[in-house]
């Protein structure tokens, strides 16, 4: 079984949008897709129209009308939740989600009780469910309010458990492909000040709070624990600040991670030629065509 998790990481997801493409022209799909955050993105808008619609959805993102949009609109998020689960759901069958053979996972955080699962198409009763717990899989509190479903009160997991490969493991996978949208760690010289301490650590955080479930897995020789594995992922030398300088939407800077994700993407192909055949299902949604490898 090929495993696809799809992490989160803010508009770095544009990076991933670029990396689906590539997956996608080498002909490598999933049987099963856990989405994180931003993932969970990707994995709406592929389901909905591949991975070209992945990449135009955050080409569509500029940071003046989203804050515009919310600004004129004011709900409990500093974004406009209708408008944007409105663009990420456009086209989306969650009918079709809700019966499709394949795994689809979001991972979600009840605030109520801090637990963090993976809910989908295996979980939920309803279409309308399922969708609410797409939609709370994304909704990062203050961007968005947490989404109330039968009592629960559900958000973002991804800050929580961004890279759930033992989740991979035991849904029996053979093959697991890590979209990571933040380099774990680059590794650095020795701090030599108080201040390049403190930023040292600052960044040591924020890129493992962006790959919880990665950072510290046993990743031996391409596998992990007796599956196949491959993390495409930034480079290691893209420093913290320019990173989230990366992260304000416009048209340029999504532009740029896009086409960045495609050449990070065909860099990890060429090292794992077992993810360059084709095999399994494809990534869009209805489609039940299986490639010969």
């Amino acid at each position: 079984m090929r495993v696809m998790i799809l992490g989160g990481g803010g508009t770095l997801g544009a990076f991933s949008a670029g990396a689906l493409a590539v997956l996608d022209e080498a002909g490598w799909s999933a049987d099963a897709m856990i989405g994180s955050s931003a993932g969970s993105i990707n994995l709406l808008r592929a389901y909905a129209g591949g991975p070209a619609a992945s990449a135009d959805f955050w080409l569509s993102l500029h940071w003046a009308r989203l804050l515009w949009e919310g600004v004129r609109t004011p709900r409990s998020g500093i974004l406009d939740e209708d408008r944007f689960h409105a663009r990420v759901d456009e086209r989306v069958s969650y009918d079709a989600m809700l019966h499709d053979r394949r795994f689809i996972g979001f991972l979600v955080v009840d605030l109520c009780t801090g637990r963090v699962k993976i809910r989908g198409n295996r979980t939920e009763a309803t279409a309308e469910d399922l969708r609410q717990v797409a939609h709370a899989s994304y909704s990062l509190p203050p961007l968005f309010p947490p989404v109330l479903l039968h009592g629960q009160v559900l958000s973002d997991g991804g800050l929580l458990y961004n890279a759930p490969l033992d989740a991979a493991i035991e849904l029996g996978a053979s093959e697991i492909v890590y979209l990571c949208n933040v380099h774990v760690v680059p590794s650095s010289g020795f701090p030599p000040t108080m201040r390049r301490a403190m930023t040292r650590y600052a960044e040591i955080f924020a890129r493992r709070a962006s790959n919880v479930g990665f950072a510290d897995a046993e990743i031996r020789e391409g596998a992990y624990r007796g599956a196949r594995f491959l993390a495409i992922t930034p480079p290691p030398t893209h420093r913290l600040g320019p990173i989230l300088g990366r992260m304000l939407p416009r048209h340029s800077s999504m532009q740029a991670l896009i086409e960045r994700g495609r050449a990070m993407a065909e860099h990890a192909l060429a090292q794992a030629q077992w993810a360059s055949h084709p095999e399994g299902i494809d990534v869009q949604g209805g489609s039940a065509r299986r490639s010969a490898a």
